[in-house]
């Protein structure tokens, strides 16, 4: 490393050169970076969940609504209906709303003197209070309007608001969000409450911004404060933290062109490299400090500090963006995405860092003199001799507690389960959450998944026949029979058909049935499709060959979908069975694309820490010279990350797009301390062949640089749990628990394990040849 760091100081210039060019290169990616919090953005473009989904949207249009629920006096007045209408009327004047659906809108089917149909709003213009209040009792009682547009208990009526899709686009989202809710103060006695995907990924786009922007100068403030009470220089303290966000525009640039697009999970990444990025530049300046304090040669110590350090720096980055990047195979998009964004933005901070710092440190006098530099670390120093001692007094302790740790840990991790709930990712004090919250306690809720009933190839237009038909309607019966708890409601073409019935039958309660015969269906079916309404294009296929059933239900962790995916394969199994005109039936929507999620996260948290621990595993070897060690090392790395684990476990935390980065993060930033502690500690080791002198030495110089970083790595993850994301807040927490845990573990059991493997003989290999002979002659004559 030594002509590397007299290069970069003999060409300033052409350093300089170089970084601008990065920058310049990564501000142009910058401008191809697009937000997509959609479901479709989740997963892959050839997974087969995510291909049903579409294909789905190419037959029945898109999915995208706003859903407004307001509040319904008990007996409706003309000024109530009218405020209703002028309500929805108002949203659908909106840009990107295509159809408003209210009780005053609603189609409404009916029978007319020469057997035709009447298809027509269900609110007629002019009705007085006792017509109303007919009417209401009929829609508590109609199947379509009751816990869709009107509560069971006639408290709440909902306003459906269908809007268009704009692929990767945000702002028409935004604004109709805020158009929306700019209405609630004019209709401020309807309470309104509003949710629905373009609210959603609206208030997410906000939440993002205003969180990293947060955490990002919270982040700045806790780690410029830290290095400040460390070097006693803002200028010094300040030069990471510049590594650090030169770092981010490269991270962000390297998602945009990856074309991974801004998410939920993005917000981490400012205040993930302004604390981890900051890693390499600490150490650096650490050793820099150390070697000026001690000798007084500014441009020796740069150059002693950056050989002594960079190697190991280089190591640690190169292993924890290893660990970042075993997400690079994940199937989900987003994780996949940031694992790279923040293994590139790591890497960029460790060669920004290698330019600036040195470069920075040459042209100005930035530290401060060297008596006084000598005279801050002297205290600090023996402080850490103190706690030297103590480890090495104690180590046979130390390993008794940590074999007790593992013990315990491993019933913690044994514990831990996949879940994904969508709306459970916020706070329960947001807005998200409460209005959704709401709307299931109201109207059923707002989650939807969708049955495709396919005949295709069966026979022409064969969802007309009446056994296809019934199947239909005795399948949506029996689940909304089953989950009731889930408020499940359901709805399709044979509803319609039923519907159409009883209206020829002048409104006959037993006519609400399918009729027997395939041409009573299809007569039905042309007689509603001549009245003018387009509502058939969202329930069937133009060729009758396939058709959908909306379940609607409240929205809730996946756990609990579980029972209903597997009651509906049975059912459709049976149906397939009996029923030879239907070629199959299968599930998509939101709700199955969600909980397709789990089941990658359990297989992705397996294979992450598996790839993270061969990668941390397969450098420490390398960089130990031996397997004995560097497998012990990395193995004490996973310590940690079990004890964060199993406090996930004991907690009830499940694993979900957030918590399943913990793993790897964690494993990648540990392996950094044990990196720089045990190399340093096994170079004093074979100069001093006294394996307490080798720690009683590193606890001095690499140990205050691993104190410092581990303090402002828990800072920065803590701040997380300030998000309104709570699952964020979660990762936060239980990163800065695995980062704390690991700290404990650096400085009280490593070195007590070292001390266990230096007292069994294992670690006399690493000795020159006429030591390891000696030491293991006096060992012998040491044995009773």
């Amino acid at each position: 490393m030594r002509p590397l760091i007299l290069r970069i100081l003999a060409y300033p210039r052409t350093c300089l050169i170089l970084l601008l060019a990065l920058l310049a290169l990564s501000g142009l990616a910058l401008t191809q970076l697009r937000f997509d919090n959609t479901p479709d953005s989740f997963f892959m473009q050839d997974d087969p969940a995510l291909i049903k989904y579409t294909q789905y949207k190419a037959d029945f249009g898109s999915d995208e609504y706003s859903f407004l629920v307001i509040d319904a006096p008990a007996q409706w007045t003309p000024a109530f209906i009218a405020g209703v209408r002028e309500l929805g009327a108002r949203i659908g004047a909106m840009d990107n709303v295509n159809k408003v659906t209210t009780i005053a809108n609603v189609r409404h089917i009916a029978s007319v003197d020469d057997g035709g149909l009447d298809v027509g709003p269900f609110l007629a213009e002019g009705l007085d209070g006792s017509a109303l209040a007919a009417k209401r009792r009929e829609a508590l009682a109609h199947p379509y309007y009751r816990n869709f547009l009107i509560s069971g208990d006639g408290r709440h009526l909902g306003i459906l608001a269908e809007t268009g899709v704009r692929p990767g686009e945000i702002v028409y989202k935004i604004e109709l969000a805020e158009k929306i809710r700019a209405l609630a103060p004019e209709f401020k006695r309807l309470n309104m409450r509003v949710v629905g995907a373009p609210i959603i990924d609206a208030d997410v786009f906000t939440i993002i911004n205003r969180e990293s922007a947060i955490f990002g100068t919270l982040s700045f403030i806790l780690v410029s404060a830290g290095f400040w009470l460390i070097f006693r220089s803002w200028a010094v303290a300040l030069l990471p933290l510049v590594v650090a966000s030169l770092s981010i525009v490269v991270a962000m640039a390297v998602s945009a062109l990856i074309g991974a697009p801004i998410g939920m999970l993005t917000a981490i990444i400012p205040s993930f490299l302004i604390s981890v990025g900051v890693g390499s530049s600490i150490f650096l300046l650490a050793e820099i400090y150390r070697q000026y304090a001690a000798h007084g040669d500014l441009r020796g110590a740069i150059v002693e500090g950056f050989s002594h350090s960079a190697g190991a720096s280089a190591l640690s980055v190169l292993t924890t963006a290893g660990a970042l990047l075993s997400f690079s195979w994940s199937e989900i998009r987003p994780v996949q995405g940031i694992g790279i964004s923040m293994a590139a933005g790591l890497i960029a901070s460790l060669l920004i860092g290698w330019l600036l710092i040195p470069l920075a440190l040459s042209r100005f006098r930035l530290l401060p003199d060297a008596q006084r530099a000598a005279r801050l670390l002297d205290g600090r120093v023996r402080g850490m001799h103190w706690l030297a001692g103590f480890v090495t007094r104690r180590w046979r302790l130390l390993l008794l507690v940590l074999a007790g740790l593992i013990a315990i840990a491993g019933f913690g991790v044994a514990r831990v389960t996949t879940d994904y709930y969508y709306v459970g990712l916020f706070k329960p004090s947001t807005d998200i959450y409460r209005s959704y919250t709401y709307v299931d306690q109201t109207l059923r809720g707002a989650a939807s998944m969708e049955l495709i009933v396919d005949s295709a190839g069966v026979g022409g237009e064969s969802i007309k026949d009446p056994a296809v038909l019934k199947r239909m309607r005795e399948l949506q019966d029996r689940l909304e029979a089953r989950y009731g708890a889930l408020g499940l409601k359901t709805y399709s073409i044979a509803d319609v058909v039923m519907e159409i019935s009883q209206a020829l039958h002048e409104g006959d309660k037993a006519a609400y049935r399918i009729p027997d015969s395939r041409a009573e269906v299809a007569e039905s079916l042309i007689l509603f499709e001549s009245s003018g309404t387009d509502e058939l294009t969202r329930l069937v296929t133009g060729d009758y060959a396939k058709a959908r059933i909306n379940l609607r239900m409240k929205y809730r962790p996946d756990s609990q979908y579980q029972p209903l995916f597997r009651d509906i394969q049975a059912e459709a199994e049976r149906i397939l069975r009996e029923t030879p005109q239907i070629r199959s039936i299968e599930t998509t929507g939101v709700v199955p694309l969600w909980s397709r999620l789990t089941n990658y996260l359990a297989s992705n948290e397996i294979r992450s820490i598996g790839l993270s621990f061969f990668v941390v595993l397969t450098v420490m070897v390398l960089v130990f010279r031996s397997a004995t060690l560097g497998l012990t090392m990395a193995l004490c790395n996973l310590v940690p990350v079990g004890i964060a684990l199993a406090v996930m476990g004991f907690g009830g935390v499940f694993l979900d797009p957030f918590t399943l980065l913990v793993s790897a993060i964690a494993i990648g930033i540990l392996d950094d301390d044990t990196l720089h502690f045990v190399k340093t500690v096994v170079d004093h080791y074979r100069r001093k062949h006294d394996m307490a002198a080798a720690l009683r030495d590193t606890f001095a110089s690499t140990g205050l640089a691993m104190l410092l970083l581990s303090s402002v790595l828990v800072l920065g993850f803590v701040i997380y749990m300030l998000s309104e994301v709570q699952s964020l807040a979660k990762f936060g927490g239980v990163t800065a628990l695995a980062i704390g845990a690991g700290a404990l573990c650096e400085f009280l059991f490593t070195p007590a394990v070292l001390m266990g493997l230096e007292r069994v003989g294992l670690l006399r290999h690493l000795l020159p040849r006429e030591s390891a002979a000696a030491s293991t002659t006096h060992t012998i004559q040491e044995t009773p």
